[in-house]
């Protein structure tokens, strides 16, 4: 005689192994199987029905892996809400590398950059024979560097916007008391160094001093490097890590992990170099046991991007959908974690056109 079959006895048989416990499948592991396996019975049935509670614990199970799986089928390609698995550093920065060496090669006679920072600092004035009382200020600037391609025609640092304030009250009441001066020059990560004291914006100064080499442009990290050199860089990843190890052994500096981070990131923010050389330099990056992904993460100036973090307060930020870096900024190292500095590139790219240089002038011919 037949009889008529218990639905939570077939819910309960169909359920999927890979929901029993100790099951080492994933997410992934299911949408696999949905996708290329026939849905299997048991081999037999219990030896003795299961309680109630039971089935109803493996209709909840089986419930919440068709959630999760549908929640993966439907969630766009390419975005990631900021409580979900992030993605490895080494897989931004491959990811960054496979996209930005697709990106056409071009030349000319200037290699142009725009950008925005931001710093902060101290600084005192006094008298003569007094000590000064030192305050805490922060500076932005809005600058374009033109690198020109032969060493024989002058490179340019353009500061178009500057401004500089007190950080807190009690720095702004000190500077009052010094005269309140104009505060900082236009500092940031990879902006060319400015000596001394900096006339009203917009200036010019000229960053190729030869006769200077410690503060000379172009610099990758804290190494004095020719235009020659940058051009030539190679695009294996191993030759090239090998290549800014001899620049630092050159400039007395240890070849270590912090050294090649700062090298890469001055090359990839600032300086001229080939799609397939930038490739080079994340896989460089990418191959640091000290790098670690944060995420998706808004720069600056409120552009999206994946966050990579080296030694807990350096970042990078890169374009997902390009590999273009955004932005490199550092955080202090307290527990605030307050960003200290940053730059933002806005535009960088090579021209035939020479630079519209202003009225003031520093450092020139």
């Amino acid at each position: 005689m037949s009889r008529k079959p218990d639905a939570m006895r077939l819910l309960a048989m169909a359920r999927p192994d890979s929901l029993d416990r100790g099951s080492r499948l994933s997410a992934d592991d299911l949408l696999i199987k949905a996708g290329d396996e026939p849905a299997r019975r048991p081999a037999r049935r219990p030896s003795r029905p299961r309680s109630n509670v039971m089935t109803a614990i493996r209709i909840a199970a089986v419930a919440m892996a068709v959630t999760v799986v549908t929640a993966m089928l439907v969630r766009s390609p390419g975005t990631e809400s900021l409580t979900s698995q992030p993605v490895s550093a080494r897989t931004v920065l491959l990811s960054a590398a496979d996209r930005i060496e697709t990106t056409s090669a071009a030349t000319g006679r200037y290699w142009h950059s725009v950008g925005q920072s931001m710093a902060t600092g101290k600084e005192g004035r006094a008298p003569t024979g007094m000590t000064p009382k030192l305050l805490e200020y922060q500076v932005t600037c809005t600058h374009e560097v033109w690198m020109a391609k032969s060493e024989r025609e002058p490179s340019w640092l353009l500061v178009t916007a500057q401004s500089g304030k007190p950080l807190a009250e009690a720095d702004e009441a000190i500077w009052r008391q010094e005269g309140a001066y104009r505060l900082g020059a236009c500092e940031g990560p990879g902006v060319p160094s400015i000596g001394g004291v900096v006339p009203q914006p917009p200036f010019a100064l000229r960053i190729d001093d030869q006769h200077a080499a410690e503060v000379s442009y172009p610099q990758v990290g804290a190494i004095h490097v020719t235009t020659k050199e940058v051009m030539a860089l190679p695009a294996d990843p191993v030759r090239l890590r090998e290549v800014l190890q001899a620049w630092d052994r050159r400039g007395g500096y240890p070849a270590d992990e912090e050294s090649l981070y700062a090298q890469a990131v001055s090359l990839l923010a600032q300086l001229p170099t080939t799609p397939q050389v930038r490739a080079a330099l994340y896989r460089v990056l990418a191959s640091l046991s000290s790098v670690k992904s944060i995420g998706t993460i808004a720069d600056p100036l409120g552009r999206v991007g994946r966050g990579i973090e080296f030694a807990g307060a350096q970042q990078i930020i890169i374009d997902e959908s390009s590999g273009r870096l955004l932005a490199v900024q550092e955080r202090s190292s307290d527990r605030t974690g307050t960003l200290s500095s940053w730059t933002a590139v806005t535009a960088s790219g090579w021209t035939d056109v020479r630079p519209k240089l202003p009225n003031t002038i520093v450092g020139g011919d």
